[in-house]
Order: C-alpha cells, then structure tokens, then sequence
C-alpha cells in the first residue's frame, strides 16, 4: 500500500517537471528547424509562383491550398525555430565558432561512420580504377561486416555470398543488369 503512494508520488512530480530534452538532442534539433524553416520559405516561393500564374487568382483556385499549407509551414516552422533558439544545448557554454563546429562534427560523424564513408569511398575508387564489380563487391560487403560486427569472420563468408549471389539472380539475370 505505501509502495503504490510512492510510485504514485513520483508519477504526479514527473508530470510536474518541464519536459527535458537530451543535451545532445538539441543542436541537432535546432539546425533542423532551420532547414524546415528553409525549406518552407522555398515551397512558399515555389507556390506564390504558381499563384502569379493563375489568370485569375482567387480563393478556390488550384493555387490556393498549397499556398496556404506552404504558408502555415512557414510560420509554425519559425515559430519553432524561435521556440528553440531560446533553449541550451551543449554548445552553449562553448566560445568560438570553430569549436562549436569540431564538437559538432564529433558528434554527428562517430569514428565507425568515419570508416564506413572511408570504406564507401574506397569502394567507389575501386570501381573507378576498373576493378570488376564482382570483386569489389565482396571485398567491401565482407569489410563492412568484420568491421562492424568485429566477429562472425567465417559466418561474414557466408552472409556476403548469399548477398552476391541475390544481387546476381535478380539484377544480372533477371533484370539484365551490366555490372561494371
């Protein structure tokens, strides 16, 4: 019976409290309202074009609704842009710009993601120089397996052939698919 008291105490202080955010959340959350915002203004732009072209432009014209909805976009997206301009992030506390930048690239890009686009790229080269697709292939399904799983080496063999072998039946032989 006091253990239900408790647990319903804590529940009534939890619903309390302002909702907090991940610290690490909210720089992200920030550069994506601006997008949205962005990204808004020009769906905005593209529709009062449409809007000009309209001989007679009137309310239950064809222009209308995305001009309105790309309208509201607008505003709720600044709205939330101002919203989340007023809260802290983790980048707050820091001075310049340069070290606002290489924290937030540490963030985002991790080392395994640094090795993955390392290991695309080199795949890409690959294919450039003129190494066949059915080497280069394998070689890079095989690495990316180790590398991220760092185990199954043998059961990595296996996966990357049934991989190969379905790329091959459906792109090569049904779809007819050149590989380079």
């Amino acid at each position: 019976m006091m253990e239900e008291r408790k647990e319903s105490q804590r529940k009534e202080e939890s619903a309390v409290q302002p909702e907090t955010r991940k610290p690490a959340l909210a720089s992200g959350e920030k550069v994506f309202a601006v997008v949205l915002l962005l990204t808004g203004l020009a769906a905005f732009g593209l529709t009062l074009e449409l809007w000009s072209r309209m001989s007679e432009p009137k309310i239950a014209s064809a222009a209308a609704l995305p001009l309105f909805v790309s309208g509201l976009w607008v505003i709720m997206a600044l709205l939330t842009v101002i919203e989340n301009f007023k809260l802290d992030t983790p980048l707050t506390g820091m001075s310049g710009v340069k070290e606002k930048l290489l924290a937030g690239l540490r963030y985002a890009l991790p080392s395994d993601v640094v090795v993955m686009l390392g290991a695309i790229l080199a795949y890409c080269v690959l294919l450039l120089v003129g190494i066949s697709f059915y080497v280069a292939t394998p070689l890079f399904l095989y690495g990316s397996m180790c590398y991220l799983t760092r185990k199954n080496y043998l059961k990595n063999i296996l996966w990357t052939s049934v991989v190969m072998a379905f790329i091959v039946l459906v792109f090569r032989v049904l779809f007819s698919v050149i590989f380079p």
